[in-house]
């Protein structure tokens, strides 16, 4: 009787487990992404000289470079969250990379990353050209 109210607990949680599990990865994930902006920014201020990130919806991946391409760094998306869309300055990026530049002075080009996960839910990564900062929005908010 013990072992069949527990297995009945589990079949009737497990779903709102399993989907607030997938939401807190699909936040971090987010997180990663912005941390790699942060990182490219402070980088291009303290040793002045311009950073840019690559963002390949093909690989899954960003990739971390000075202008030159020299000393690359790459992070890639875990398989349950992808990239659904990619635009600069307003203008989405169909075919190859969405490259952000970050500028010495600490202003950065206007991005956006939209990602989207297994579940369905939807996070939006956005620069700010003037600061050169970045910050996460949830899918529904205005770009």
């Amino acid at each position: 009787m013990v072992v069949l109210v527990i297995a009945l607990v589990l079949a009737v949680t497990y779903p709102s487990l399993s989907r607030g599990t997938a939401a807190i990865h699909m936040r971090a994930t987010a997180r990663d992404i912005l941390n790699v902006f942060r990182y490219a920014r402070e980088k291009a201020v303290t040793e002045q000289t311009g950073m840019q990130v690559a963002v390949r919806r093909d690989k899954q991946e960003l990739v971390l470079s000075d202008d030159l391409g020299d000393g690359s760094q790459s992070y890639v998306l875990p398989h349950d969250v992808k990239i659904q869309r990619l635009a600069l300055a307003g203008t989405e990026v169909m075919d190859g990379p969405l490259i952000v530049r970050f500028l010495p002075n600490g202003s950065a080009e206007n991005a956006e990353v939209l990602l989207k996960s297994d579940t369905g839910s939807e996070l939006r990564i956005v620069t700010d050209p003037i600061t050169g900062g970045a910050r996460v929005q949830s899918g529904e908010e205005a770009p």
